[in-house]
């Protein structure tokens, strides 16, 4: 039952391992490093450290001075985690469900047209998805439905420092809910749903590439790569800068305040240990540099 939650989960939240924001927008804020000391006031408060949410084995072995810290902090804090009220296992399921379909009556191959659709359900049946589901999912639920089979059975990353927290008997924190996760692509134009949804299709074949590309950057602790790789599945033309500002908005920067301030609550216990999806730690709109307009130091903790 626990595989099964940790996998439904990461198939909603694989929005953080393909964290796609505008490579456009300057800043030389946080471009570099994984691993973070916070302090308030001169005190010391904590830890915030970058995952990437895949099980490969080479993100698997942590570096010492983390494990270190997360095996002497007082708290755990992460994205969802499974006590979210949606993994109820009476409703949890059906919850989920209602929130990625369209109303009754309305098809996703209405929404895109018919060539568009067809690739879709290819991809998603050999997923293990049933055609008549795939017709009724909105095209946000679509888009974060695509991914490419894992060639690893590692535990993803953020589950196993959850694991390991837990066993500590570690007080745990969300800094950001399922449902939470889901109002921002919920809230997002249906237009914009739809075009980034037929980006997604048409950048299919070259996803594994994109994944390999972002393991390498996060194995060299490089944000700013790992933000400019991100956005390959939009094409870089004029004509699509209304989509990645839409989607910036709802996927990145909303939810970076949401993170941020419900870190406060860990932090203000003094000694957590935060993991939150790299991209978030990234430029003067991540969560670091919110941190510090709150009055927060960050110090970056080399490994």
């Amino acid at each position: 039952m626990k595989n099964k939650i940790y996998l439904a989960v990461a198939i909603v939240i694989t929005m953080a391992m393909t964290a796609w924001v505008s490579a456009k927008e300057k800043t030389d804020t946080f471009e570099q490093g994984l691993f973070w000391k916070i302090e308030k006031d001169g005190e010391y408060v904590g830890h915030i450290f970058g995952t990437l949410h895949m099980n490969d084995e080479r993100i698997g072995v942590l570096h010492e001075k983390v494990n270190k810290v997360l095996d002497e902090s007082n708290s755990f804090a992460m994205e969802a985690f499974p006590s979210d009220h949606y993994w109820n296992p009476y409703q949890g399921g059906q919850l989920i469900k209602h929130d990625m379909v369209l109303p009754k009556g309305e098809t996703l191959e209405a929404l895109v047209g018919k060539k568009t659709y067809q690739e879709i359900e290819e991809v998603l049946s050999g997923l293990g998805m049933e055609p008549k589901f795939i017709n009724t999912l909105r095209p946000w639920a679509a888009m974060r439905s695509f991914a490419v089979k894992a060639e690893s059975n590692a535990m993803i990353l953020d589950y196993a420092l959850l694991e390991r927290a837990a066993e500590q008997r570690k007080e745990l924190f969300q800094v950001e809910s399922i449902e939470e996760f889901i109002v921002t692509l919920q809230e997002m134009p249906l237009e914009a749903q739809i075009a980034l949804l037929k980006f997604t299709v048409a950048s299919y074949g070259e996803m594994r590439n994109i994944i390999d590309d972002m393991l390498d950057a996060y194995l060299k602790q490089d944000l700013k790569a790992m933000y400019q790789i991100s956005t390959r599945f939009i094409p870089d033309e004029p004509e699509n800068k209304q989509w990645r500002d839409i989607y910036l908005k709802h996927v990145i920067e909303i939810r970076n305040i949401v993170m941020e301030h419900y870190m406060r609550a860990p932090m203000r216990r003094k000694d957590t240990f935060i993991a939150v999806g790299a991209v978030h730690l990234y430029g003067d709109k991540g969560v670091l540099s919110l941190m510090e307009k709150d009055g927060y130091t960050v110090s970056r903790v080399d490994i």
